[in-house]
């Protein structure tokens, strides 16, 4: 504890306190974390490969759910394995219902290559995401209240005000 408290200020610390994320997971003021490490079929990271290449590593429509801050995907053992990560605004349990109504069509395309993949509207997908979920330990977010939208918010408003900067001119 007296390391950590040389590291950062208690201010500091309190601004960036890791708590729950509802059922598992790590989260930080409104972000929250969940990784997995799932088993692919034969042929699942060939199939993935083929439609990441196809949408050029860009996975810009799961912004739909609307508080995805980010999502990766990373092969591991050889292709044997899929390493899921993603950071989000709330708890775990709306986080997973928001892929089930917002983007039910990607997901399942995407982890219809996972060993096991009882379909994103299954009553038993969360049970199924947690089997796999491998919660952080620790974990840092640089702006822990910053939500997705606020950030769009913030973004909006700076483009207001960076043109209303140069009409003065």
């Amino acid at each position: 504890m007296r390391i950590a408290e040389l590291l950062a200020d208690k201010d500091e610390m309190a601004e960036h306190a890791v708590t729950t994320a509802g059922r598992i997971g790590a989260k930080s003021g409104e972000a929250s974390e969940l990784t997995t490490i799932l088993p692919l079929k034969p042929d699942g990271a060939k199939q993935l490969r083929k439609f990441f290449k196809l949408v050029g590593g860009n996975l810009a429509g799961a912004g739909q759910v609307g508080t995805l801050h980010n999502m990766r995907f990373v092969f591991l053992e050889n292709d044997r394995k899929l390493l899921f990560a993603t950071a989000f605004d709330g708890e775990w349990d709306p986080y997973v219902d928001d892929f089930a109504t917002k983007i039910p069509d990607f997901m399942d395309y995407l982890f219809s290559n996972v060993e096991g993949w009882p379909g994103i509207a299954s009553p038993d997908v969360k049970e199924f995401i947690v089997k796999y979920q491998l919660p952080a330990e620790a974990w840092y977010v640089a702006h822990p209240e910053l939500t997705v939208a606020e950030a769009r918010r913030l973004k909006r408003q700076e483009a207001v005000v960076q043109r209303f900067l140069s009409d003065l001119n």
